[in-house]
């Protein structure tokens, strides 16, 4: 679908809208992101923009002071219909911008680079953005760097939603389980409970039970579907999917998971992600239960291809056996469960529980954690379960453990007690696997430290950046002062660069660039720092060093130079020294001096350098 077609265009909005993040507080993940987007490229205003139906707002922004434009006027809004990044150099030149009010006006944007940010679905619903006032050009560096960004800012909306699903469907279970009291009443009281429909339904496809939830949701009473078939419940279309899936479970003999939609009772169609498996009743006849989650939001916020539709997990319940129909509950969990009495002895445990320390479903039971498992461990536990029982509330932890193929995992678990109708109380566990999770925010961790890397790093020589040189040199020059300690600074030039460029290219050019910063990265101490601060301009800051010992680095970098394989010519400098005094009022200050000497060393003749102080003394030319 294109694009410029307005069904797409419908779906996207509902995506954006699905998001919950528009007109949301700022958060601290977001504004670091297009901080260091600003700092990458060396422009004063980055925003993360969302584009709405009739505006663009910003969920973060640096430079920007208010918080939305009308999209008609938006650049962004051009960029989401792009796959990569979209980049005006100069807006004046651009047909489609030359006009905007933007550009005419304030805040007279000239430069514009946008990455779009697009949902797992693969909807566009924003950029990440970097803008200047005056026309400029990207390196390769800034735009991989940006594009970095983009992807960061996407992950962390994914992190944002599965983050606020995981809260929810804790907050659920520990609700659900809270009010379960005993195995017998436990099977009614979860399905009248749960954050699901339920039902069993005669091998016929005649209802013969549906819990709570299902009449609420479909306003009608725990009797009235009773003894209905599908046909007689549902739209033609739908009923012939529910037989057709009722009837694979009934010849398969095998649980399946599968998705469902049904009309809701403002006629709305819901969409359910269902898990049906087959039951018996004692006198062996087959049944076919289900429990049903609604997955209509989360279907939107994933694929954002249905408007109104999603799933929700099945749980079946057995009128005859409550026992039976809530082992076959359990088992069928895809997360971990585990029951234990108040002395520690496992009563059950599902099937992933049984897979995740590489047992069968019999052989813990009436064990302690004592039993089984290495004693520090199990003194761990049984201290957890301990305090769980004790203070009988729910239990809430994150730990690391090794299952039986020898996979680290991480889990995130809960411990609750459930008070029997005998008076004893048993404890329950759930535990879900975020294993992918934490290692994904360790990724997205790696890639931060590359990126701020990349903001502090000249590309071209390898040395730092004179962003990152400056913010260095203030604190040195604030600690020297307080500690009256010496510091001195070295500022280079390299002669007759542009001659050079003239007659042998650029790339000669950029090639002898790195060549000085090479040496220079080898010529200085650990704790000294070289920097290149302009296009041929290079600058080094020294420590615990005076006038003299900068003269000797100075003398010692002209040696190495002359030594180098510097291309089809020499290259020289020339060279500017100066060293902090009582009346140094400012770093600033002590860059200036250094730059005249540096100026100084030119007019004398270049190839040579000057100490800041009695000019005429401190000239010296290399023999």
């Amino acid at each position: 679908m294109s694009a410029s077609d307005p069904a797409y265009e419908e779906e996207r909005l509902q995506a954006l809208h699905n998001l919950d993040i528009l007109d949301t507080p700022q958060e601290q993940e977001f504004d670091e992101l297009v901080q260091l987007a600003a700092e990458i490229c060396s422009v004063p205003i980055s925003t993360f923009t969302l584009i709405d139906k009739d505006r663009q707002w910003f969920k973060a922004s640096v430079g920007v002071s208010h918080k939305e434009n009308p999209r008609d006027i938006s650049f962004c809004a051009h960029a989401i219909r792009e796959q990569e990044l979209l980049i005006v150099e100069n807006s004046t030149l651009d047909a489609r911008f030359k006009n905007n009010p933007l550009v005419t006006g304030q805040p007279g944007i000239r430069f514009y680079a946008g990455m779009p940010v697009h949902t797992p679905g693969g909807f566009a619903v924003g950029t990440l953005c970097v803008i200047d006032t005056v026309p400029r050009k990207l390196t390769e560096d800034q735009k991989r760097a940006l594009m970095i960004l983009a992807r960061q800012v996407i992950a962390r909306m994914e992190l944002r939603a599965k983050q606020k699903s995981l809260e929810k469907a804790i907050a659920v279970n520990e609700a659900l389980y809270a009010t379960i009291r005993d195995r017998n009443t436990l099977f009614t009281a979860f399905m009248n409970n749960g954050p699901f429909v339920s039902y069993i339904k005669e091998a016929d496809g005649r209802m013969i039970f549906y819990n709570r939830r299902m009449a609420e949701y479909f306003g009608v009473s725990l009797e009235k579907l009773n003894g209905l078939k599908d046909h007689e419940i549902w739209p033609d279309a739908m009923a012939d999917a529910f037989r057709k899936h009722d009837l694979e479970v009934l010849h398969r003999g095998v649980p399946i998971e599968l998705t469902e939609v049904s009309p809701g009772p403002d006629g709305a169609i819901t969409q359910w992600r269902s898990y049906k498996f087959p039951i018996k009743r004692e006198d062996g006849e087959p049944m076919v239960a289900g429990m049903s989650f609604d997955i209509t939001e989360e279907l939107r916020r994933k694929v954002q291809l249905d408007k109104a539709l999603q799933e929700k997990l099945e749980l079946a319940k057995s009128l005859e056996s409550s026992t039976i129909l809530f082992q076959t509950f359990v088992n069928n969990n895809p997360n971990i469960c585990y029951f234990k009495s108040d002395a520690g002895e496992y009563l059950s445990y599902n099937a992933k529980f049984a897979e995740l320390y590489g047992i069968d479903q019999a052989e813990w039971i009436g064990k302690t954690d004592h039993d089984v498992l290495p004693i520090e461990l199990a003194d761990q536990y049984h201290e957890q379960d301990r305090t769980v029982l004790s203070v009988g509330k729910v239990s809430e932890m994150a730990r690391q453990l090794t299952n039986a193929d020898g996979k680290e995992l991480w889990l995130k678990s809960i411990k609750f007690p459930i008070r029997l109708a005998d008076g004893r109380t048993i404890l329950a566990g759930v535990a879900v696997d975020v294993t992918r999770e934490v290692e994904k925010e360790r990724a997205l961790s790696e890639a931060n430290a590359e990126l701020i890397r990349l903001a502090r790093t000249d590309a071209l020589t390898g040395l730092f950046n004179r962003r990152f040189f400056e913010e260095r040199m203030a604190i040195a020059f604030s600690t020297a002062v307080r500690k009256a300690r010496p510091l001195s600074l070295i500022i280079m030039d390299v002669d007759n660069f542009k001659r050079r460029n003239d007659a042998y290219g650029h790339a000669a050019g950029d090639e002898a660039l790195r060549v000085i910063g090479k040496l220079l990265a080898g010529a200085v101490r650990l704790g000294d720092m070289a920097a290149r601060i302009g296009g041929e301009e290079f600058a080094i800051l020294l420590t615990e060093t005076d006038t003299n010992g900068s003269i000797l680095l100075a003398q010692r970098i002209q040696s190495l130079l002359r030594r180098a394989d510097c291309g089809p010519e020499a290259l020289t400098l020339s060279i500017g020294i100066a060293a902090i005094t009582a009346s140094t009022p400012n770093w600033e200050r002590l860059l200036s001096r250094a730059d005249d000497a540096m100026y100084e060393a030119k007019r004398s003749g270049k190839n040579r350098f000057v100490a800041c102080g009695d000019i005429r003394a401190s000239i010296h030319q290399p023999k």
